[in-house]
């Protein structure tokens, strides 16, 4: 259920679009998927080497399985610098999106995509 939530708002996240209406044209989110599909990669690897550790244990196999420990430290170190850079980069978005707005170069534009 968590998962699907998370889908949905990041669904909705790459939906949302912010518009230049005196210069005529969409200010984009772009450039940051790459960075996001990098993190995704390094969560879905941390699991997966969560699950080959426990494995490892419970066959006795206490060798391989804290070499593997050392490797999910790797990861989880470099988990948390991809997650920061998405941080900076989003914070850096909406810092720039703010200052337009304050500028009034960009107005706010609801459309309901469902009329009943």
């Amino acid at each position: 259920m968590l998962e699907q939530l998370q889908h949905a708002y990041e669904q909705s996240l790459q939906n949302l679009v912010f518009v230049d209406f005196s210069n005529k044209k969409v200010i984009s989110s772009g450039g940051i998927r790459g960075l996001e599909i990098e993190l995704a990669k390094e969560k879905a690897c941390r699991k997966d080497l969560v699950t080959v550790i426990n494995h490892h244990f419970k066959n006795n196999d206490f060798d391989l399985a804290i070499e593997l420990i050392g490797s999910l430290t790797k990861r989880a170190d470099y988990i948390k610098q991809l997650e920061k850079q998405v941080k900076d980069y989003r914070r850096k978005q909406l810092s720039e999106i703010a200052s337009q707005f304050e500028l009034g170069k960009v107005s706010a534009v609801s459309y309901d995509a469902n009329p009943s």
